[in-house]
């Protein structure tokens, strides 16, 4: 069998219009093993042309699509057919398991590891997805994952670092590390639900050194944690109440700054004077009694809820 012309495709489509029967048109040689071909299908206003990889393996006829014709063109089909399923099909293994070969980009990778972290359920992701999107743009979205080397990422931080804002450089640095080291592992992860493959042979921010830790030596004495936490109840300057309520709650409960500020109302028992996580950051239930003090600011008032019934805290992004 000839291969495929456009003419050929055009000529069937209007076959399949005053005929109204299905058919297949077969591009080129390939029965007993596989070929690319485009079924034909009359539909009440129109014919549907879908491109198939098709296969014949273990006496079965298998069908996976491609794509559409003509948003798909014929020289698109045969170079998608060759890349990711003439050598599935040459190596007999089934075509339902293959997939875009191609190695993914640093905008793939990137995307790849924020949805891991979303479904993940983990909180940060929106943080981290607003870092990545910003440091993708310097990198190039469009390269290949695995060609960014240390260069490039420092690249990134140093002029972050040079602005003086070493936090915020030691974040960036953070996140490409996770990123790529979550990209290494899902490599051969089946669990993983990435559309691509990114064949990292190593992690460029790996090596770069992290920003010193220099431990806190200054701690509010009793007076000072006294006059702030008057100030909060009384400030004598404008701050959105919702602020100084979080706050007042953060220095009486020590919880942490991510939960306090997720609350939802459904969390506070107001009768036992108890507030409640179901989940927190180590992923264990956790539950606190309340001091006195805290309580009116436990007020159902106090919480901010989503129209889903969700709570989240004020976000404000800051630009690497």
């Amino acid at each position: 069998m000839s291969s495929l012309t456009d003419g050929t495709i055009r000529n069937a489509i209007k076959r399949v219009e005053k005929s109204r029967k299905e058919h297949v048109l077969a591009d080129g040689e390939g029965r007993g093993t596989g070929r690319l071909v485009l079924v034909l299908k009359p539909m009440p206003k129109r014919v549907t042309a879908d491109w198939m990889a098709q296969q014949w393996r273990e006496g079965r006829r298998t069908k996976s699509k491609i794509g559409s014709y003509p948003a798909m063109s014929l020289s698109d089909a045969r170079e998608i057919f060759k890349r990711d399923f003439a050598d599935v099909i040459l190596k007999g293994r089934s075509i339902k398991v293959a997939g875009d070969t191609r190695p993914g980009t640093v905008a793939d990778l990137f995307e790849a590891y924020v949805k891991h972290l979303r479904e993940s359920g983990k909180p940060s992701w929106s943080n981290v997805e607003y870092c990545l999107a910003m440091v993708a743009g310097t990198l190039g979205r469009n390269r290949l994952a695995r060609d960014i080397v240390p260069d490039d990422v420092i690249g990134v931080i140093r002029p972050i670092y040079e602005r003086d804002r070493r936090a915020m450089a030691d974040h960036v640095r953070s996140c490409v590390r996770s990123a790529y080291s979550w990209g290494l592992k899902s490599e051969h992860d089946y669990r993983s639900n990435s559309p691509r493959r990114f064949k990292l042979v190593f992690n460029p921010a790996a090596d770069i050194p992290t920003e010193p830790k220099v431990p806190g030596n200054r701690w509010l004495d009793e007076g000072e944690f006294v006059t702030l936490y008057r100030w909060l109840e009384h400030p004598d300057a404008p701050v959105h109440p919702p602020y100084t309520r979080a706050v007042r709650i953060l220095m009486l409960t020590g919880q942490r700054v991510e939960e306090i500020a997720r609350l939802h109302v459904d969390q506070w028992d107001a009768k036992e004077r108890i507030i409640d996580w179901s989940k927190t950051k180590n992923g264990r239930p956790h539950a606190i009694p309340v001091p006195p003090p805290s309580r009116p600011s436990l007020s159902s008032r106090s919480f901010r809820t989503s129209t889903d019934g969700s709570s989240r805290p004020p976000r404000t992004p800051r630009s690497p």
